[in-house]
C-alpha cells in the first residue's frame, strides 16, 4: 500500500546554513510534503527562510529541537501517515525518498519507526586520534547491509535520518522537551526515548540500509573538546532518563594509541555526564 510521507527539517540556523540540506530534499520531495520548522528564531530570520524556501515554513517560537519536532508532528496530518526528519546539516543521498517509501510499504503494521545510514562527509580530514569507536559521537550510523529490527534499549536509529508513523508517535506523546538541543545548549536523546516508548507499547523499530543521508562535518566538530563536551551532554541525557551509558556505540579497533586514548576519554565523559545529570539538567 502506498505510504503518505511528509518530511521535516528543524533548524535554528540561517538560510544559507541549511541550503544544501533543503536543496537535496527539494529534488526528491514535493513542496506540499516538505516543511522547514524554525525554532526560537526572531521574525526577521523566519521571514528570510520564507523568502528562500519553496515548502512550508512552520514556526515554533520557543527554542528546542524537541519542540520543533513536535510542531512538525502536529503538521504531519492523519495518524496513518509517516513523518520523516532529516537534520539541517545532513544531505539526503540520491534515491533516499524512494528507498524510504519502499521500506514503509514493505513494513508490517507493527513497525512504527524506520531509520537509515548516516554517512560522514568531512570538510577536512579527521585527526589521527579519530576512530570508528567514537564515530557515533558525530551522529554517524551504519548497522550493516541488511534490513534489521532493533531493540532500542540496546541499539537505536539516529535522529539525523529517522521516520515515524504519525499515530503511534502521537500515542507516546511525541518528543520530550526536556531532551534534545535547545538554543545554545547541547542535549540529546529525544528520538532515543521516543523509540523506547514505542517499543514498550509493542511497536517495532527498523533499520534499512538503502535510505541514507550524508552528515556534513565541519572542522569545529573534530576537536577533542567538542567530542568530550558533547559526550558529557549525552551522558547527562542518559542519566536524566535513567538509562545505561554505551547504548548504540559502535565497537571497533582503535587506530593506535591516540585513538585508543580518545575512545577511553569519550566513554569517561559520557559516564561523567550520567553522574552529573541532575546538575547539568538544572543548568540547562
Amino acid at each position: 500500500m502506498a505510504v503518505s510521507l511528509r518530511v521535516a527539517v528543524c533548524t535554528n540556523r540561517r538560510p544559507g546554513d541549511v541550503a544544501e540540506c533543503l536543496a537535496a530534499l527539494e529534488a526528491q520531495v514535493s513542496a506540499d510534503t516538505l516543511a522547514l520548522v524554525t525554532s526560537g528564531l526572531p521574525p526577521d530570520r523566519v521571514e528570510a527562510h520564507s523568502e528562500t524556501f519553496s515548502g512550508s515554513v512552520l514556526v515554533e517560537p520557543r527554542p528546542g529541537l524537541s519542540r520543533a519536532r513536535n510542531r512538525a508532528l502536529a503538521w504531519a496530518g492523519d495518524d496513518d501517515g509517516v513523518l520523516a526528519f532529516v537534520d539541517d546539516d545532513a544531505v539526503a543521498a540520491d534515491g533516499w525518498r524512494e528507498a524510504l517509501e519502499r521500506a514503509w510499504e514493505e513494513a508490517p503494521a507493527e513497525v512504527a519507526c524506520i531509520g537509515g545510514p548516516i554517512r560522514p562527509r568531512f570538510l577536512e580530514s579527521p585527526p589521527a586520534w579519530f576512530s570508528d569507536g567514537i564515530a557515533h559521537a558525530l551522529t554517524l550510523l551504519d548497522r550493516g547491509p541488511d534490513v534489521r529490527d532493533l531493540d532500542p534499549t540496546v541499539e537505536a536509529v539516529y535522529g539525523a535520518n529517522i521516520s515515524f508513523r504519525a499515530g503511534p508517535l502521537r500515542q507516546v506523546g511525541g518528543f520530550d522537551p526536556r531532551l534534545g538541543h535547545a538554543g545554545g545548549r547541547s542535549f540529546f536523546s529525544e528520538e532515543d526515548e521516543a523509540q523506547r516508548a514505542l517499543h514498550r507499547l509493542g511497536h517495532r523499530v527498523r533499520y534499512v540500509p538503502d535510505a541514507a543521508v550524508w552528515h556534513v562535518i565541519g572542522p569545529e566538530r573534530l576537536t577533542r573538546r567538542s567530542f568530550l563536551e558533547r559526550r558529557l551532554a549525552y551522558g547527562a541525557a542518559l542519566g536524566l532518563r535513567h538509562a545505561r551509558p554505551g547504548a548504540g556505540a559502535v565497537a571497533a579497533t582503535a587506530r593506535g594509541k591516540q585513538a585508543l586514548a580518545m575512545e577511553r576519554a569519550v566513554r569517561a565523559a559520557e559516564n561523567a555526564g550520567v553522574v552529573a545529570a541532575p546538575l547539568i539538567a538544572r543548568r540547562g
